[in-house]
């Protein structure tokens, strides 16, 4: 399975995050001194299709934004079989659940088509937390609404489910 590319260092690396930031839309009202702020933390990677963005039961967390291109979520259902649990477009996100309670993967992503994702670890999540807590409260408060908007959408799948099976 191929491998994702860090894009660039330095200087280039950090105009060509702003960018990215800028045009995701997770980030989308983001003040310009938030998002130069925002890019001294994230990296961003190219992934061809096929790559491994990560892998579920792995404990290395990290929020990552889908820039361009295309990823699929997979949960594992027994040792040799997965089952595609959704595709994440350009303007999402994954990962949110194990950067916030710092459990491991609860499932594997793959890039389904050649994308670039904006990355932000775990440790470097942490930090920002202490050092830049008006930024820190920005990011949260949209993890927040992502994880609420997906619990509202499975709740709404499993009620579905449910009824579709009584009758």
């Amino acid at each position: 399975m191929a491998e994702m590319k860090l894009v660039s260092e330095g200087t280039a690396s950090f105009d060509t995050v702003k960018g990215y930031i800028k045009k995701t839309q997770f980030f989308s009202d983001l003040e310009d001194t938030d998002a130069e702020n925002l890019a001294n933390w994230v990296k961003v990677y190219s992934a061809e299709a096929g790559s491994n963005i990560f892998t579920e039961g792995s404990t290395d967390a990290s929020l990552c934004f889908i820039a361009e291109g295309e990823v699929a979520i997979f949960k594992e259902t027994s040792p040799s079989e997965f089952l595609k649990i959704a595709d994440v477009i350009a303007g999402g996100t994954i990962g949110e659940m194990a950067i916030i309670d710092g459990r491991p993967l609860s499932a594997s992503a793959i890039a389904s088509k050649d994308s670039k994702v904006l990355m932000i670890t775990r440790n470097d999540f942490d930090k920002l937390v202490k050092e830049n807590s008006n930024l820190a409260v920005k990011l949260l408060w949209r993890i927040a609404q992502i994880i609420s908007l997906r619990l509202r959408q499975t709740t709404g799948l499993l009620a579905e489910i449910s009824l579709s099976q009584s009758t």
